[in-house]
C-alpha cells in the first residue's frame, strides 16, 4: 500500500523554490565584510569585489586592496575572541555574526553588525553559548 504525503511534498517544493531563487534580502549570505575597514558587515550590493591570496574578498573601494597588500597583519588577521589565537579572516570557515554596541569618536553609541572569527568550531560554539563573556561593549570606534 502506497501512502501519499501532500503536505510534505508541498513543503519540499517550497524549500526547493526558495533555494532556486537564492538568498532572501537581508539574509546573512547577503552580508559581506570589508577586510580593510574592520569586522563590520554590510550589504553585498554595496561592496567592491577583489581577490587576495586566491580568495574573493569584499572591499569598500579597490584602493583598499593596496592597503591590505602593504600591511596584511593589520587587515587580514583577527584574534579569536575565545582563545586569543591569530585567525586569518579571509581563510577561516569559522565565523559568527552578532550585533554589538559601538562607541563612535563623537561619543554616540550605535548598534552595528559585526563578524567574529574563530580558529575552530570548538571556540565558535563556546562563543555562541555565552557571547557576553567574550564581547566587551561598547567598542571604541
Amino acid at each position: 500500500m502506497r501512502r501519499s504525503f501532500p503536505a510534505l511534498a508541498a513543503l519540499l517544493g517550497a524549500a526547493a523554490l526558495s533555494l532556486a531563487e537564492g538568498p532572501s534580502k537581508g539574509s546573512p549570505s547577503d552580508q559581506v565584510i570589508c577586510v580593510a575597514c574592520g569586522d563590520y558587515t554590510f550589504d553585498r550590493k554595496d561592496a567592491t569585489p577583489a581577490t587576495y591570496e586566491g580568495k574573493k574578498i569584499s572591499l569598500c573601494s579597490i584602493n583598499e586592496l593596496a592597503m591590505i597588500k602593504r600591511d596584511p597583519d593589520k587587515y587580514v588577521w583577527a584574534a579569536d575572541p575565545v582563545s586569543g589565537s591569530r585567525v586569518n579572516k579571509i581563510h577561516t570557515e569559522f565565523t559568527a555574526d552578532r550585533r554589538v554596541k559601538v562607541r563612535k569618536k563623537d561619543g554616540k553609541i550605535e548598534v552595528w553588525p559585526r563578524r567574529f572569527f574563530f580558529e575552530s568550531a570548538r571556540t565558535r560554539d563556546a562563543f555562541l553559548k555565552t557571547p557576553e563573556m567574550f564581547v566587551k561593549e561598547p567598542y571604541s570606534g
